[in-house]
């Protein structure tokens, strides 16, 4: 019996490309392990812990050929879309305490400084740079201050996988690595779960890093200790945690105005893991109130199977019970779907009142030992 046609195919508007055709590849990294080249990654951490220090040092290696992976010994040129710091004030003096070569280095705004980037709109203007300059490394800090303004809404999975598909697709189609930066939602109860806003953010994610104080720091926030660990990747192998050192750096010490700013310094592995980064931000509340936390995170941006949501709770530390006591205080409703080979399902969903519209009409009541 013949195979299939190898070639490819369209019908309409719909290209069909048969799998023979395509030679498997390696995965690229921009930085080995961590940082893949054609993805998006997330950077998630508090603000004022580091977090744009670390990915301004990141960009800075890249721009010398430092990092391990498949640039090392290839200096590379970066962009930058910064939405929160002074560019001449705090980012181009971190850029020169992290030895960076700032001819390499172009930031990204819009030529009326009273209109803000918008990552949607200004894309194709920024891939146009990126092909100029065969950029390798575009930073985002933070993601949602890009977010076009209006109808989309941050908490809804299906809004916020439109805007990053589009950078998706600028980082395939130009090999480069897309660097974004979130804060840590103040309820975050696990690392997977700690940007704020819709789970759409943590899958759109090849790559998660996670930053934040070295829990073991007895000074805290205002000490230097800091941890960088990985909480997600989906090319390759998690890696281990590493310590980092965040110091004051002082340009020109001996000039009258030398100017203070901050640097960081990766190190050792360690043993912290990215979840005991989100003590951080957690204040010492009831495993029940964690649990109710967590819920209303995970189901903002509409309903979920039951069965993601038992895995997703396992994984944050929350168990059945705690889980199912929450569910019933925050009214969470159940309703069965059925799937395409004609079995049900259940899903929760936030009541009306909280999600703003309404599951599809139930049939029957959920089982307790689901």
């Amino acid at each position: 019996m013949p195979g299939p046609d190898p070639l490819d195919t369209a019908l309409g508007e719909v290209a069909f490309t048969n799998a023979s055709t395509i030679e498997p590849r390696n995965v690229l990294w921009a930085w080995l392990g961590w940082l893949p080249l054609g993805m998006l990654s997330l950077l998630l951490g508090l603000p004022g812990r580091g977090k744009t220090t670390l990915a301004e040092q990141l960009a800075a290696d890249l721009t010398r050929g430092r990092l391990a992976g498949s640039l090392l010994g290839k200096p590379s040129n970066v962009l930058i879309v910064s939405y929160e710091d002074a560019i001449a004030e705090v980012l181009v003096p971190r850029l020169i305490a992290a030895d960076a070569d700032l001819h390499r280095v172009e930031f990204v705004a819009c030529k009326d400084a009273g209109q803000v980037l918008d990552l949607t709109r200004h894309l194709p203007d920024i891939e146009r740079r990126a092909i100029e300059r065969e950029v390798k490394l575009l930073m985002i800090d933070p993601l949602v201050a890009g977010m076009p303004r209006g109808d989309i809404n941050s908490h809804r999975d299906q809004d916020v996988r439109s805007v990053l598909a589009p950078i998706a697709v600028l980082a395939a189609t130009r090999s480069l690595a897309v660097l974004a930066t979130m804060h840590f939602s103040k309820s975050a109860v696990s690392a997977l779960l700690g940007a704020g806003g819709s789970v759409g953010f943590a899958g759109a994610a090849r790559s998660i890093l996670v930053f934040g104080v070295d829990p073991n720091d007895e000074q805290g926030a205002a000490g230097p200790r800091r941890v960088l660990a990985h909480a997600k990747s989906n090319v390759g192998r998690l890696q281990h945690s590493r310590e980092v050192t965040l110091t004051e750096y002082v340009i020109d010490p001996f000039e009258v105005n030398s100017i203070i700013t901050s640097k960081v310094e990766v190190g050792d592995q360690c043993d912290v893991t990215a979840d005991d980064l989100v003590r951080d931000v957690e204040q010492k509340v009831s495993a029940r109130a964690q649990a109710r936390r967590f819920l209303r995170e995970l189901l903002s941006d509409g309903p979920h199977r039951a069965r993601e949501v038992y895995e997703l709770a396992e994984d944050a530390d929350i168990s059945v019970n705690t889980l199912k006591r929450a569910k019933q205080e925050l009214g969470i409703d159940s309703f069965q779907r059925r799937t395409e080979d004609g079995k049900s399902e259940w899903w929760w969903v936030l009541p009306e009142e909280e999600q703003g519209e309404p599951p599809e009409t139930p049939f029957g009541s959920e089982e307790e030992d689901e």
